[in-house]
């Protein structure tokens, strides 16, 4: 099962032999794309930087897929994809576009920023669709060498790890979708993220810029709001009952913008409990989940069904939202936890 990187390196340079531009330090890949290589073929970063050879370690053990293996880069990949706004963000936000095969938008939309990349990128399904839906055939035809999504997009009802790596790509799913995962894995994708593609300085740079984006908000609130958060129940979406966050990054996102789920106690990052335990746990404000800009449709359902319509939280309007894609570990999870912690406590940022 285990496949080393090299596989795909060699075949990426046997698509480069016959495709020099005249100078023999830059080459023309498969897509029409011009990379640069040092001198004895040593691959360089997206930063012109000597690239540095990079493990990563795939976790299959995590969801149940697989035993862990390793995969080791030896250059960058050239035509990554990624699944949902989310992940796509993580790319547009490091600058990595020219070397995407595509991205889906999915179901949940990034809502509160504005990549121009967005509009460039090949989209591989469309607008609401995740790559799930997608054929093999499709992937295949991306010629993509990286793969970016949740675990369950490797399983083997969509695209197993065992088809990536006999398709040579290689499958990428974030730290920050385990549902013990903190603040500090989206910190860590980056970082992941920033050697493999020989980027390390600017993923540095992002991460420090989000470090300092929450110290600023923690600063704000003060730490007596941390002692005695405000208690917030996450309406996702689901009408039967509700589909909330739990645990997770939602979880610490919530924690750091001075609140807690009601479903804490919940050891996961998503779950769905009844309505009649909201109704028992009595938020002081309640978090709607914007997936492409339908939270006026989701306020309207509070405020209407039988179960919440007489919580505190809906008769004193106290019903905000925030980004989902965000919400679940994103280049712009930072920004939402100060969009949050402005929501819960105006009254500190006047």
């Amino acid at each position: 099962m285990k496949k080393k990187l090299l596989v795909v390196i060699l075949a990426l340079t046997m698509l480069f032999v016959f495709s020099a531009c005249g100078d023999d330090n830059t080459v023309t890949g498969s897509k029409g794309d011009t990379y640069t290589v040092q001198e004895g073929n040593i691959a360089v970063g997206i930063d012109g930087n000597e690239y540095e050879p990079y493990t990563i370690t795939l976790n299959l053990e995590r969801s149940g897929i697989g035993q862990n293996m390793e995969e080791t880069f030896t250059a960058p990949p050239v035509a990554a994809i990624a699944d949902g706004d989310q992940m796509a963000d993580f790319f547009f936000d490091l600058g990595l576009e020219d070397h995407m095969a595509g991205f889906t938008r999915g179901a949940c939309w990034s809502t509160v920023s504005n990549y121009p990349a967005r509009d460039k990128v090949t989209k591989i399904t469309e607008d609401g669709v995740n790559l799930r839906n997608a054929s093999k055939e499709q992937i295949i035809a991306t010629g993509c060498d990286f793969m970016m999504g949740w675990d369950s997009l490797f399983s083997d009802d969509n695209f197993s790890v065992q088809f990536c790596l006999d398709n040579n790509i290689v499958p990428y799913f974030p730290y920050c979708c385990s549902d013990s995962a903190t603040f500090e894995d989206i910190y860590k994708d980056y970082e992941v993220l920033g050697h493999v593609f020989g980027c390390t300085e600017l993923a540095e740079q992002k991460v420090q810029a989000m470090k300092d984006k929450l110290a600023e908000v923690r600063e704000t609130l003060g730490e007596d709001v941390y002692k005695d958060p405000i208690t917030v129940f996450v309406y996702d979406s689901g009408e039967d009952a509700p589909f909330t966050a739990c645990q997770g990054v939602p979880g610490d996102m919530i924690k750091l913008a001075g609140g807690i789920s009601i479903f804490d106690d919940i050891e996961k990052g998503w779950a769905t409990p009844s309505w009649e335990e909201v109704v028992a746990r009595d938020p002081d404000v309640i978090l709607i989940l914007d997936y492409d800009y339908d939270t006026e449709a989701k306020t309207e359902f509070l405020k209407t069904n039988e179960f919440t319509s007489q919580l505190r939280a809906v008769k004193e309007g106290r019903i905000y939202s925030a980004c989902c894609s965000d919400m679940q570990g994103s280049a712009g999870s930072a920004g939402t936890v100060e969009i949050m912690a402005k929501q819960f406590y105006p009254e500190k940022f006047n």
